[in-house]
């Protein structure tokens, strides 16, 4: 594919599905911090920023900066947060991101994101589990 994506994503939980995802799809990914964020995004093949928006820092403030770049203002920004917290959901639409999911969507869709951020308009090979036999 050639495309990587770059996270600034503090849960433990959602590092290993992302890494996990990421590996299985042969999808590079690497986590940085928020004030990394833009500049990881400024890298050659950059497919997509992916950013907690309870991580610590000022994830807002990256989002920002991602779209104020010339070079990475066209890097869709992916944020995903706990659903409850609406106000920060418009405010990170607000400062830019290109989609606000809840977290339990982002982790749900999170294999068909991906390839939809690396290769749009390729479909995921889903290998569904065989059914066993009626007894």
């Amino acid at each position: 594919m050639g495309k990587s994506i770059v996270a600034c994503v503090e849960d433990l939980f959602f590092r290993s599905k992302i890494d996990a995802t990421a590996r299985h799809l042969s999808v590079p990914v690497r986590f940085v911090t928020c004030e990394e964020l833009p500049r990881a995004c400024q890298e050659k093949g950059i497919a997509a920023a992916l950013i907690e928006l309870s991580a610590p820092g000022e994830p807002l403030e990256a989002v920002r900066a991602i779209r104020s770049q010339d070079t990475t203002k066209e890097v869709p920004v992916i944020a995903f947060l706990s659903h409850v917290n609406r106000e920060l959901a418009q405010k990170a639409e607000s400062a830019g991101a290109t989609r606000v999911l809840p977290r339990s969507q982002f982790s749900e869709t999170l294999p068909d994101l991906v390839m939809d951020l690396v290769a749009p308009g390729t479909k995921r090979e889903i290998q569904e589990e065989p059914e066993l036999p009626d007894e």
